[in-house]
């Protein structure tokens, strides 16, 4: 590249040089300026090409340097205690067991809780509207008529409200268990082993650390805020749909089989919420544990891996080390002289 920055200026100057000489003729005067016109911007894409590869070399000296972070690395993680890390790795284990037998537990548990809930509330609701006591005798009637249909919606939109608000705090008990159990998980520890490694990895694992305790704070203790990926609608709009389709579906009035059919889709749905949160909330929990194991027994594969090398190992890669940089020195002296030039 500088030996063809060279060769154009050379031919500017020398173009210089004839248009300065009173003796050429005046068509080769012409010939020269048009030369010099169309040679400067051959020059101008030397200097602009020079400055790009500049910027790219930079990079290569950034690989150079995780190069010999890496290399810095090493001897961290085979110097750190085998044994803490064991222990570690034992614990989650312990972890792992006790968090699937709470969570089986405890969506069991929550199902039968709002399962019993919603059935209560149901039940006042018919005995409120479809069936009345009348000394002696107890008067059934199949539909209520049209002027009761507001008060009889007004009333089952407002159970069904409140048992949204029942279920988020069953959901945030039987949930609270397993959120401990994540939160013993000794984070100084892995923070402790992330700090052996090479900044560039450190700074990966933090970020995959942060945002994974982000999400197990925010799915945990909100449940139903986030629900599965699967229901497109908030918790509260999946509840409202059968309600709105029981008062619409008859302009007369509301049947007591229509009543006890629309109370069965909503527990049917509240069941099915709950389910298929337990199984994301668990999903989440147990592959939580499993990239913390994951991360351990990747730290002792390394550990193993270092302590094998050799002085005259670590030597070689040194001297490869230093070697391309001064090579990349050397390109970025050639660089800056053409730039500069």
């Amino acid at each position: 590249m500088n030996e063809y920055l060279k060769a154009f200026q050379a031919i500017t100057q020398f173009s210089d040089r004839l248009l300065a000489d009173e003796y050429q003729s005046v068509e080769i005067k012409q010939s020269a300026t048009q030369l010099s016109l169309d040679v400067e911007p051959c020059i101008d894409e030397i200097k602009q090409s020079a400055i790009r590869l500049k910027g790219l070399l930079q990079v290569c000296f950034k690989d150079v340097s995780h190069a010999e972070d890496v290399w810095n690395s090493k001897p961290r993680i085979a110097g750190a205690s085998p044994v803490d890390v064991w222990e570690q790795i034992g614990e989650l284990s312990g972890c792992d067991v006790r968090i699937r037998s709470l969570g089986k537990q405890g969506k069991y548990d929550a199902v039968i809780k709002v399962r019993k809930s919603w059935s209560d509330k149901a039940a006042k609701l018919k005995n409120q509207w479809f069936l009345w006591d009348k000394n002696p005798q107890v008067f059934q009637r199949d539909t209520i008529g049209f002027f009761e249909k507001d008060n009889l919606h007004k009333e089952l939109r407002n159970e069904v409200d409140a048992q949204a608000e029942r279920v988020i705090l069953i959901m945030e008990n039987e949930l609270s268990l397993i959120f401990k159990e994540l939160q013993s998980i000794d984070i100084e520890k892995i923070e402790f082993c992330i700090e052996c490694f090479d900044l560039n990895s450190q700074s990966k694992f933090r970020e995959r650390l942060q945002s994974i305790g982000g999400e197990i704070v925010s799915k945990f203790t909100e449940p139903l805020k986030y629900l599965p990926d699967s229901y497109m609608k908030s918790f509260k709009e999946t509840l409202k749909e059968p309600v709105e389709t029981l008062v619409h579906k008859s302009k007369m009035g509301i049947s007591l089989v229509d009543f006890e059919d629309s109370c069965q889709v909503i527990g049917s749905i509240l069941e099915k919420v709950i389910l298929a949160i337990f199984e994301e909330r668990m999903k989440l929990a147990i592959q939580t544990v499993e990239k913390a194991i994951k991360f351990y027994n990747n730290f002792l594969e390394n550990q193993a891996r270092y302590q094998q090398e050799t002085p005259e190992q670590r030597a070689a890669e040194k001297d490869w080390i230093e070697c391309q940089r001064q090579q990349l020195r050397e390109v970025q002296q050639y660089i800056d002289a053409v730039i500069n030039h």
